[in-house]
């Protein structure tokens, strides 16, 4: 690698996009019946090539900017690559930030062909949330708003009040709020329990600490099968849009959003949580995505809740 050091990023990448991997008039099909090598790094046409030199001009005038820091390649690392993707989603479709993903791993597979310094990997990258033809039904409640709306709910002895702080505190559906019974509360093993929700699944969230006196209430003012929130959905609904509309706040209403918005809230929150604990992106994605009752793979569902992937 003694050799790039002396060479700008660009030319670094020109290096081992063009130089190395690049060939005029390559048999594609034949080298794919290759077995024994391995060929992913080679580029066979002009357009592609083109593409991935487009790509990587634009990620280095990116890096330029926010990460002055990195001069060669083998510092790069896919948390770059990830803030590269959140900073495109103000302004390009899914559709394009799918092939930006797959053009950087190829970049990736040239890179480590071109020197034997290098190891990028850049295969655990999430495709963020495009805010090209965002929906309005697509927001986030504001944390200032949750902060504001769990405030009301402490102090209202309403059966809606006690179903919003549950789904504030566990990011709950709001047909799982209303579904809740006092012996889904296990204190003992601090574990939520959550009965047949969507698709039939059952799960367990923990409990973290600072949710036990407000559970711990709970516990003595509701029966083993009493319904904590026996409420209609759309009941809790309302709630919410009353409580906002008091103070002025018509966003959520007009979205036609409430829990659900809370929902992504609280998925951001555990997100941002986990990755400070160290947790790595895909990591981070699929814990958010199990706590929130999808599966472990939901690629989509990590785009639909977590707005700031870093």
């Amino acid at each position: 690698m003694a050799r790039n050091r002396t060479r700008s990023l660009k030319q670094q990448f020109k290096f081992a996009i063009v130089d190395s991997s690049f060939k005029e008039h390559l048999d594609k099909h034949s080298l794919k019946k290759d077995a024994e090598n391995d060929n992913t790094w080679r580029i066979y046409s002009y357009s592609e090539k083109n593409n991935l030199m487009d790509l990587s001009s634009n990620f280095c005038n990116f890096l330029k900017k926010e990460h002055a820091e990195v001069k060669q390649l083998k510092d790069i690392n896919e948390v770059h690559v990830q803030e590269f993707l959140n900073f495109k989603a103000d302004i390009c479709t899914t559709e394009t930030l799918y092939n930006y993903r797959a053009r950087f791993r190829k970049i990736a597979n040239c890179v480590n062909h071109a020197f034997q310094s290098c190891s990028l990997d850049f295969s655990n990258t999430i495709i963020p949330k495009s805010l090209v033809g965002k929906s309005k039904r697509d927001i986030t409640m504001k944390e200032e708003h949750a902060a504001l709306l769990l405030n009301y709910c402490k102090n209202s002895n309403s059966q809606a009040s006690v179903g919003v702080r549950f789904a504030l505190s566990f990011g709950l559906r709001v047909s799982e709020v209303t579904k809740l019974m006092g012996k889904d509360i296990d204190l003992e093993n601090l574990k939520l329990h959550i009965h047949k929700s969507k698709g039939g699944l059952s799960r367990d969230i923990p409990i973290a600490k600072v949710h036990l006196k407000f559970l711990k209430e709970i516990k003595t003012q509701f029966d083993e099968n009493q319904r904590i929130c026996p409420l209609r959905n759309d009941s809790v609904n309302r709630f919410i849009y009353r409580i906002f509309q008091s103070y002025g706040i018509t966003d959520y209403k007009d979205a036609r959003t409430s829990v659900h918005a809370i929902r992504k809230l609280w998925a951001q929150k555990l997100y941002d949580k986990l990755r400070n604990e160290g947790k790595t992106i895909k990591e981070a994605c699929e814990e958010v995505s199990v706590e929130l009752g999808h599966g472990k793979d939901r690629k989509d569902v990590f785009n639909r809740y977590i707005s700031n992937i870093w």
